[in-house]
Parts: structure tokens; sequence; C-alpha cells
């Protein structure tokens, strides 16, 4: 047989039936085999050219007489300028629904896959929810279509969950804390803060840096949840050890119901924290209590204590802008209700001063139902001893001439350059007044003495004259 006739045989033969040359249905080698080429005006084929379709198989179906469908096809096209040696080409999954065959996935020639797109531009491209019931490992990447070409490694607008080392990452370990956990990376992008969480055996750790920040430096701080957060109601939260800086929150000894706020007294967990108050009062303090500055209150102040201890204690001034009441509800600026004690110098009036050597000092007028002076012992009656010393008139009479004033009697101008001593005065007087006694007792006596005498002469002179 002429050669070139046989091999126009086999030309003839395959453009009937390419599949009967390239097919083989079994053997060690079964395959199927769609051959695509371009005819020419000779019998030598031409190579196909960039979009070409290579080949479809179709699953068709007949839905009426005379009428069948496409359900479902694979397509394959050939991509990029085909050049001798290399041949590229995508394949394309197609199912149909009611408005016909539609595209659904594509495998493009350099492996990405779309589904939802023709034009996939990572290794997988979705248009749409993605679901899995399984693991997923790699990378995610959160796109808003700044950019087409937005690939993921440019760090922006991404998310990545990884396993990492605390001490890699510089999260504090403490002590029997497990080094391992799992670190999920947050770029938003658009101007916000990068974020990092980690998840560790001991908690939620969050640090943040500037939007795309070559590396991450801030400090890491722990999310407190419900395990590190205990208390009872009502009861102000505060920082429980250890130190220095304490991650946790427990019960304070402040009672706060929205009414009244009570210090000091709440009982330990776990029971009731529920103090005892005076619901008319805003703030109770059990216990001692010590103010170091000053304090003001605008209305009444009352204090109730123990005898044996200081029940009101302040080491600085005080101020009360209201009345003051001691023992009773007070009806003026200070109401003292029982004894008193002042251990020091006490001022009395508007421009009154503290007088050196005097315990009070009063500015203005004094009235008083009784006052008692309390005077040394030797109060003046020494004047009526025998050994006394007194006086005699024509002394005082020479004193009282030359100075003015009786001796031991405090002189005008003493008094008003020192003011009067109530108790000196009371003394100079009362033991003037006992001398006055005594020279009135002795003049007594002198003029007992010459009316005897003078009714001794009377008798003589009537004797006389009645001879």
């Amino acid at each position: 047989m002429n050669k070139h006739f046989l091999y126009t045989l086999l030309l003839l033969a395959s453009a009937i039936s390419p599949t009967l040359l390239f097919s083989q249905g079994a053997g060690t080698k079964p395959e199927l085999v769609l051959y695509r080429y371009n005819s020419s005006g000779s019998f030598s084929p031409l190579p196909v050219v960039q979009s070409d379709l290579l080949g479809t198989l179709a699953w068709r179906g007949l839905v009426s007489y005379g009428d069948i469908r496409t359900g479902a096809s694979i397509q394959s096209f050939a991509t990029d300028p085909v050049l001798p040696g290399q041949l590229q080409a995508n394949m394309i999954f197609r199912t149909s629904d009611a408005g016909g065959i539609k595209n659904r996935m594509i495998i493009t020639e350099t492996g990405l896959v779309g589904i939802g797109t023709d034009n996939p531009a990572f290794d997988l491209h979705t248009v749409g929810n993605t679901h899995t019931t399984g693991r997923f490992h790699g990378r995610i990447h959160f796109d808003f279509n700044s950019a087409a070409n937005d690939a993921p490694n440019t760090y922006t607008n991404e998310a990545y969950f990884e396993r990492k080392l605390r001490g890699t990452l510089g999260v504090p370990t403490p002590a029997g804390v497990n080094n391992f956990g799992g670190i999920l990376s947050l770029a938003p992008g658009g101007g916000a803060h990068d974020h990092q969480l980690f998840f560790g055996q001991d908690g939620i750790w969050n640090r943040r840096d500037t939007e795309n920040s070559p590396a991450w430096s801030g400090a890491w701080e722990k999310l407190l949840s419900s395990a590190d957060i205990a208390g009872r109601p009502n009861l102000v939260a505060r920082f429980r050890p250890p130190g220095p800086l304490s991650s946790s929150l427990g019960d304070g000894q402040i009672f706060d119901n929205g009414a009244n706020v009570v210090i000091g007294g709440i009982p330990a967990a776990p029971a009731v924290a529920a103090p005892a108050f005076d619901p008319a009062d805003v703030l109770t303090v059990q216990g001692r209590t010590q103010l170091n500055g000053n304090v003001r209150t605008s209305g009444n102040a009352t204090v109730d204590g123990s005898a044996s201890a200081n029940s009101l204690s302040v080491a600085t001034n005080a101020t009360v802008s209201g009345n003051l009441g001691i023992g009773i509800v007070p009806t003026h600026k200070l109401h003292l209700a029982g004894d008193g004690y002042i251990n020091g110098r006490l001022a009395i009036g508007p421009t009154a001063h503290y007088a050196t050597g005097y315990a009070l000092s009063v500015n203005g007028k004094i009235i008083s139902d009784e006052v008692r002076v309390r005077l040394e012992p030797m109060w003046p009656d020494y004047v009526f001893e025998e050994n006394y010393s007194l006086k005699p008139l024509t002394e005082v009479a020479a004193f009282v001439q030359e100075n003015k004033h009786l001796p031991g009697v405090p002189s005008a101008k003493t008094v008003a350059e020192e003011g009067l001593d109530l108790a000196g005065m009371q003394h100079a007087q009362m033991e003037k007044i006992e001398e006055v006694f005594l020279h009135l007792i002795a003049l007594e006596k002198q003029v007992a003495a010459l009316q005897v005498e003078n009714a001794a002469l009377k008798t003589k002179v009537n004797q006389l004259e009645n001879r």
C-alpha cells in the first residue's frame, strides 16, 4: 500500500472520529483523550490558538420529546499564546439551573482555583460564603477590594491564626502555666490599629500596634474574665494580690447599694455582704476613722462612740459650716450637752486674743448667776492673828497722801495697764475690810472707855453743882 495513501486514510479516520485514535477504555493505561486541532486548506492540521476550546465532557438528558438539555459539563480552553513544546490550558466545571448552564468553578493554567469567579487571584478564591466541617490549616485574608491584586503577603487587611510559644511573643508566663498558646493577628487596615490576641492556659492576652507596624512591640495586657473577677452584690471591687501588678478583681471593704455607702465591717466571703446601717445615712463608717486633712460638713454632725476610745480624732483643722452638737441636736453653732474640757487657752469675742498666762480671754460683757473663784489658801484671816502688824491710821493716811491709793491695793494706773485681778482684788479688799474692822474694834473700845470716863465726870459735876 502506498505510504501517502495510508497517511491520507489515517487523517480521514481521525477527522471522522478522533477519539478512536486516542481513547483506550481498557488496558494498562485506560484514558479518554479529547484531541483538538484547527483545520487548514490542505491535509495538514493547524495548531490550536489561545481561547480555543480543547474539549467538552457533557452530561445530557431528554427533558421532553425532541428536547435534549445539558445538565453539567467540563470544558478546557487553551490559555496564553500557544508555543511549540507547551500547551497551557484551564478547566471549567459547569452546572445548569433554571436559567441554563453556568460556569461554577475554574482551575487556571497556574493552579488557581476559583469558585463563583472565572478570574481567581488566589490559590483558592471564593465569591460567597465558605464553610468547612473539618480543620482549616493556613491563613485567612480579609479583603474589601481596595486593590484587585491585594495578595495575602501584603499583611494589610488580614488575619493570622498560629500556634506560638509565649516566650517567643513576650507574653508574661506565670509559674506553672503552659508555654504554648494560639495567636490571632488582626490587621483591619483603614487607619485602624493592628491587634493580636494570645489564647493561653491562663486566659486571653491582647496587644496592639499602629497600622502596618513592621514589628510587634506593644505591651501585653490580660483580658479579665469571669474567672478573674469574683465578687458579691453591692461591693466595690479591688485589685487582688499577688503583685506588683494584679490581673484579677475581688471584694473590697466598700458597700454601695445605690443609696447608701458603708466603709468597713464587711464579712468575709461567702457570707452575704449586708452590713448594718441607717437608711437615712448616706455614708456609714464601721470602725475607727482617722482624718489627716480638713473636714467640712454643711449640716449637723453627730458623733457617737465608746467612752474608752476616741470617737472622733482630727489631726488637723476641722471646719463645720452648720451647727455642731455634742450629745444633743444642736440649735447653736456649738451646742454641748454635758461636761466639757479644754486643755489650753480659750478666747471669746470677735477680736479676742490669747493673753499670755491666762486660760480665758473674753472681749465683751460677761453675765452669770454665780461666779466662784478658787483662791490660794492664804485668805486674809491672818489679819486677826495676835502677831499681825496693823498699820496705824496715821501711817495709812501718810501712805494715801503720798500714793493716792491704799497700801496693798493696785493703783488706777496699774489696773488700766494690766487689768483687774478679781482674785487679787478680792483678797486685797478682804484684807482692808478686816483691818478696818480691827481699827473699828479698837475705836469702839476707846469710845466705851471715854463714855465711862465721861459718865464719871458728869457725876462729879452734878455733885459740885448741888453743893
